[in-house]
């Protein structure tokens, strides 16, 4: 599916605020810069931390998906986002474009931009 980068990034900040508590049952962590952190909740009039993250992307750095189980860290960069979300399963980028979406929705759009496929559920 065809997304505009704009599109791409609302649907990646509303996954990452339905499922980013569900994917750490997969014991994935989310680490960043503590000065990138800190100069993006700065730039934000009323932030709350997806909004954070997001501004960290928007700003040009990268955020962190720590794999705990497998070590593995995942970088993810802006360009990521606005490459990999469209590349989510049809049936998950519908039900949460047209607003009937829920927290397998949004996990299957973390674990497509983090993995590149749904590899847990």
């Amino acid at each position: 599916m065809e997304l505009t980068k704009e599109k791409s990034m609302e649907i990646f900040n509303l996954s990452m605020c339905n499922a980013l508590g569900w994917i750490q049952g997969y014991g994935i962590e989310v680490k960043f810069d503590k000065d990138h952190y800190n100069k993006a909740k700065r730039e934000l009039k009323s932030p709350c931390y997806e909004d954070v993250l997001q501004q960290i992307l928007e700003d040009g750095n990268p955020i962190f998906f720590v794999d705990g189980e497998g070590e593995e860290t995942y970088k993810i960069l802006l360009k990521d986002i606005h490459e990999k979300v469209c590349e989510t399963n049809n049936t998950n980028l519908l039900n949460i474009i047209n607003e009937n979406d829920d927290v397998i929705d949004a996990d299957c759009v973390l674990q497509t931009v983090i993995f590149g496929e749904v590899i847990f559920g």
